[in-house]
Formats: structure tokens, sequence, C-alpha cells
């Protein structure tokens, strides 16, 4: 019997990419431990993430389950001090045991975006053996020839953190595909503490243009120097084992 090969998600490797490139200008924001966590933790998700997976859930489905919510009023703090503005009807989703709310008209942003690609395959998993371990990636969209990944953001992104990414080149090469889009989604204004995951009343803007990247020559060959470095980390911290799978999910 062969052994067993490391299978490596494209998140775990973005993960690293950001911890080994990030500058002093940054502070270091990214740390080891975070990295390491992403490999030996299981991440249970938080406000953001379940938003953007209901969001998600228009998009793939078109028909999402849900329920209708009145409109209603939002209390939340503001200088000590208890405030309430009124919030418009919506649909809550039950995501991973939580209500989150969305609003109609942030309900018809995805629908509008799911309704410019009429013919796109949604959640699409592949495999790709690439000799010292098999790295694995869930494609949000696939149109065509070309992938398009979704995100919602909860403040103005930067296309530089997009572009320098090592996601969009891993999935170009694991897809056969030549050009990748991420669309990105933004709350304007979202606070946390404020409104948690019901986010009714938020304007929902698609930032425009997408973000879009190509392949080129000497893809591959990053990939792959990307993938050494990761293995020669987790060798040196003892995180192969993490890694080895049984069976493949």
């Amino acid at each position: 019997m062969q052994p067993l090969k490391p299978l490596i998600r494209v998140t775990q490797l973005e993960a690293y990419r950001k911890y080994i490139e990030q500058s002093e200008y940054a502070n270091y924001e990214i740390t080891e431990q975070s990295v390491i966590e992403s490999i030996t933790g299981v991440f249970a998700g938080n406000e953001y993430t379940r938003i953007g997976t209901a969001f998600h859930s228009i998009v793939e489905t078109g028909k999402p389950v849900c329920d209708k919510v009145s409109a209603g009023e939002r209390t939340f703090l503001y200088y000590g001090k208890e405030q309430k503005e009124p919030v418009p009807c919506g649909r809550k989703f039950n995501i991973d045991g939580f209500d989150v709310i969305l609003d109609v008209n942030q309900c018809k942003v995805a629908m509008d975006y799911r309704n410019e690609h009429p013919d796109a395959f949604h959640e699409i998993r592949i495999y790709k053996d690439f000799g010292d371990a098999v790295i694995t990636g869930c494609a949000d969209m696939i149109d065509g020839i070309e992938i398009r990944d979704i995100k919602t953001k909860y403040s103005y992104p930067s296309d530089t953190d997009y572009i320098n990414s090592c996601q969009w080149r891993l999935y170009l090469e694991i897809f056969k595909a030549d050009i990748f889009h991420f669309d990105l989604f933004v709350f304007d204004g979202y606070k946390i503490d404020k409104h948690g995951y019901d986010v009714r009343g938020l304007p929902l803007e698609k930032y425009s243009p997408a973000i879009t990247c190509y392949r080129y020559d000497g893809m591959e060959r990053d990939n792959r120097n990307l993938l050494r470095s990761f293995l020669e980390w987790a060798e040196y911290r003892d995180l192969i084992k993490y890694l080895i799978k049984e069976k493949i999910d």
C-alpha cells in the first residue's frame, strides 16, 4: 500500500502565504499560531462567515430555505446609551443554528447576481495530485471557462490583497482554467457589535469592476514553490500528521 499523502486545502496554503509574505508595515498581524490552527483546528464560523453563507445560499440555489421577518427596530448601544433605529422587513436564514437576517434589497442583490450567470455551476470541489501532496479547492461558481469566487466584505477591499493571493493561481491550475474573478459584495457600515447577524438596512454594494486574474507563464512553478515551502514548514512544525487523511472529504 502506498503511503497516504497530505491533503491540503487552498485556504490553508493561503493562510500560510499571508503569514510568510506579510511585512512590518502590517505590524505582522498574521501570527504563525493562526496558520497552525488552520491545520489542527476546526473553524466553527463567525458573524462574517455566516452572513456570507446566507448570501451564498441565495446565489447557489435561487430558492434558499428562509423565513419572512417583519419590519421592526434594532436596539444597540451608542456611547453606552441604548439607541433604536428602524429596520425593514427581510428574510431569516438558519446558518449553523444562528439566525442570519438580510433585508429584501440585499436578497435581490444576490438574486440579480445569480441571474447574471444563469448557466453557471455552483460549489464545485476538485482535487489535484501535486506529487508530494494533494491540493483541494471548492469553486463558488464555474461559468463557462471562467471561475468566479464570491466574497462578502464588511469594509472596502484592497485589490492588491486579492491579486497577491495564491487562491486564484491554484484554482486556475487545478480546474484547468485561464480566468478567475473575485466578485466582492460590501455591507457598507457594518459593525459587529451593533449589527451582529442582522444586517437589514445596510447598503449592499457590488464592488466594481470585479478583480480579474489571468493564467501566466510560470504560474505552475510558483504554485509548486509555495507548496514546497509549506510542506517544509509543516514538517518542521510536526504538522504533517494533521494533513494525512484516511478518507478524502
